[in-house]
């Protein structure tokens, strides 16, 4: 039967909320592979679809809408939302189980596995409800220039999943601790933050998964300019192998944010000065 069904239900540990005051977008994603495997795993498919979670190039879509804080119970609601040529498209839905009010929007799409039977193609087109959430944008045009090193590390044995790769939550920790270099380096740096009440809130994320890291593997973040508002900003990730070769890359889109009105604001001059900069020379 098409419907949504319930992946997750917790709340928002104090711990796991950011310098922005909210809940890390990391842990979302925490949240979002759990809520997966908890859907395969309801619909009776898991034996073959999980797997392929772990081991598959995907592309993750999310739309934050509302901002969960420390303390906040929540819940996901998954379902499947499309069948395309070779893949099945997933959707989730974050609920302030409080207030019944959808706070984020996901739809993730991944590819079928060879062993994928018409049977099961069939059973997932069954399924399929349209989807009822935020248009899921083509995808852009992204800077082609590399980008400034903005993260540099090895692969952690607590950063991998239950298929011993890098999860897609730690994936985004280390794209957001990039992120915090980058802002830093056009003047948007953790004492401007602290002392003007400022942050940078992210509105939307695409995620591309392409090629496993493993435990022990050195990985090299680059971020670039991808666009320049008059409170927004875009900037691309890409993650790498030391060889060149992509692991991920992480479109983020975002707002120059007011931390005590809880709304964006506008960039100071010397900011989108530095900002201007790196777009002329992309």
């Amino acid at each position: 039967m098409a419907e949504w069904m319930e992946t997750y239900r917790g709340v928002v540990n104090a711990w796991e909320c950011d310098t922005v005051e909210h809940f890390t977008i990391a842990y979302y994603f925490e949240r979002f592979a759990s809520a997966t495997r908890t859907l395969f795993e309801l619909i009776g498919e898991d034996e073959i679809l999980g797997p392929t979670v772990a081991t598959s190039p995907r592309r993750i879509y999310t739309t934050f809408t509302q901002e969960l804080r420390a303390g906040v119970g929540f819940h996901i609601l998954s379902g499947v939302v499309g069948i395309e040529e070779g893949a099945v498209r997933l959707g989730h839905q974050v609920i302030d189980s409080a207030s019944a009010r959808t706070v984020s929007w996901v739809v993730e799409t991944l590819p079928l596995p060879p062993s994928a039977t018409r049977e099961l193609r069939h059973g997932l087109e069954a399924r399929a409800f349209p989807w009822p959430g935020p248009e899921i944008p083509h995808p852009r045009a992204r800077p082609t220039g590399r980008g400034g090193l903005t993260g540099r590390d090895r692969v952690k044995p607590g950063e991998l999943d239950q298929s011993g790769r890098m999860s897609v939550s730690a994936h985004v920790h280390r794209c957001s601790a990039a992120g915090q270099q980058f802002l830093s380096s056009i003047g948007m740096t953790g004492e401007y933050m602290h002392q003007n009440r400022r942050g940078f809130s992210t509105l939307a994320l695409d995620l591309r998964l392409k090629a496993a890291a493993k435990a022990g593997e050195r990985i090299d973040v680059h971020t670039s300019i991808a666009h320049l508002g008059n409170t927004s900003l875009s900037y691309l990730h890409r993650m790498s192998h030391p060889d060149g070769r992509e692991i991920a890359s992480l479109l983020q889109v975002g707002v120059h944010l007011d931390l005590d009105v809880r709304r964006p604001t506008a960039m100071p001059p010397a900011i989108r000065e530095a900002i201007s900069k790196l777009l002329s020379q992309a």
